[in-house]
C-alpha cells in the first residue's frame, strides 16, 4: 500500500507543478451579469466575451445571475474561486450605491473584488417632457427654486442610480423636486412621455431615440464631457452647473486576491481589442461612451464614489432597504 501512496504523492506533486506553470488563460472563463438580458451591462458583458474569447482561443461566456439589485450575482463572484475564470461585469449599481442604500450586504465592494477595467460610461441624460417650459438646465433649476415640488421626476425606484441622480441635482442647485419613484425604467419613462412626470435622470441608452424623435427635451449629461450621439446636448459643467456629474459607469471586476497574471492579461486585452473605432462606434450606438481606465485608478475612485452616494442619500434622508 506504500507505494501507492507514493504514487498518490507524486501525482499529485506533478498535478500541483503543472497548474503552477499554466499560462492564463488555460480554460475557458465565464463573465457573470448580475442583471437580465437586454440591459446595458449585458451589451458590455457580451462584447467583451466576444472579443477575448477571440484573443485568449478559449470559450468565453456570459452567465446571467439576476435578483436583488445586482447583488446575488456580485456576491456570487466575490465568494468565487480568485482565478481569475469568474468575473463580475457590472454597473456602479452594485458597486457604489448598493453598499449605501441596502440595509444587508453580502460582500464588501471594495474588500471583496479586485477592479479589472472599467469599460465604459453609462450617462445619466436630463431630460423634460415639452409641455414643462425650461430649454436649459438652469432654467429648471431656477423654476424649482421658485416653485418647490412642483416638478415631479420619475426614476426607476427609490435608492437607485436615476433617484439619486436627481437627488444630486437638488443638493447642489438648492431646489426640491417631487420624486415620482416606478418599479423600473421603462415605466418611469413612459410616464414621462404621457406627461405624468415632467424631468426624468435617465440614462442615455434608453432616453436618446426619444429625444431624437422630438418626443422629450435634452437638458444635459452628467458626465465631464460630451455624448457624440447626442453632440448638441451640454454636459452639466456647459450647462453652467458644475458638480452635478454622477458615477454611472460599467466595469470588469474580479474577485479580491485573483493574480496579477490574469487581471492584467485581461486588462491589457480589453484595451487593446475594445478602444477601436468599430468598437468604439458600437458602444456610442448603445448610448455608452467607451472609457477603458485600469484597474488601478478605478479601485482608487471607488472609495471617493461611495462617499458621494452617501452624502447624497444622508442628505435625501433615503432609507436603507
Amino acid at each position: 500500500m506504500r507505494w501507492i501512496s507514493m504514487l498518490a504523492g507524486a501525482v499529485m506533486a506533478a498535478w500541483s507543478s503543472l497548474a503552477a506553470a499554466e499560462t492564463y488563460p488555460a480554460r475557458g472563463v465565464r463573465l457573470i451579469n448580475p442583471f437580465p438580458p437586454g440591459s446595458p451591462v449585458d451589451f458590455v458583458a457580451r462584447l467583451a466575451a466576444e472579443e477575448l474569447q477571440k484573443e485568449f482561443g478559449q470559450f468565453v461566456i456570459v452567465e446571467n445571475r439576476p435578483g436583488a439589485g445586482g447583488t446575488i450575482g456580485a456576491n456570487y463572484v466575490a465568494k468565487a474561486r480568485p482565478d481569475g475564470y469568474t468575473l463580475l461585469v457590472t454597473s456602479a449599481s452594485t458597486q457604489v450605491i448598493a453598499p449605501v442604500v441596502r440595509a444587508e450586504m453580502p460582500y464588501d465592494p471594495v474588500r471583496d473584488f479586485r477592479p479589472v477595467s472599467l469599460v465604459a460610461q453609462g450617462p445619466v441624460l436630463i431630460v423634460a417632457h415639452p409641455s414643462l417650459p425650461v430649454t436649459t438646465l438652469r432654467e429648471l433649476a431656477e423654476r424649482a427654486r421658485q416653485s418647490p415640488e412642483t416638478i415631479a421626476y420619475a426614476s426607476s425606484g427609490t435608492g437607485t442610480i436615476l433617484h439619486l441622480a436627481g437627488e444630486l441635482f437638488q443638493e447642489r442647485t438648492g431646489t426640491r423636486l417631487l420624486h415620482v419613484p416606478f418599479n423600473g425604467a421603462v415605466p418611469a419613462s413612459t410616464a414621462l412621455l404621457g406627461g405624468q412626470v415632467q424631468v426624468m435622470f435617465d440614462s442615455i441608452s434608453n432616453a436618446a431615440p426619444q429625444v431624437r424623435a422630438g418626443q422629450i427635451r435634452a437638458l444635459a449629461v452628467m458626465t465631464p464631457r460630451r455624448f457624440t450621439g447626442l453632440p448638441d446636448v451640454p454636459t452639466v459643467a456647459e450647462a453652467g452647473l458644475p458638480g452635478l456629474e454622477f458615477p454611472a459607469w460599467i466595469g470588469i471586476f474580479a474577485p479580491s486576491n485573483t493574480p496579477d497574471e490574469a487581471v492584467l492579461t485581461i486588462e491589457r486585452t480589453l484595451r487593446q481589442r475594445l478602444a477601436t473605432p468599430a468598437m468604439t462606434e458600437r458602444m456610442l450606438g448603445a448610448g455608452l461612451i467607451p472609457d477603458l481606465i485600469g484597474g488601478a485608478a478605478l479601485a482608487a475612485a471607488l472609495p471617493e464614489q461611495i462617499r458621494l452616494v452617501e452624502g447624497i442619500a444622508a442628505a435625501a434622508g433615503v432609507p436603507k432597504q
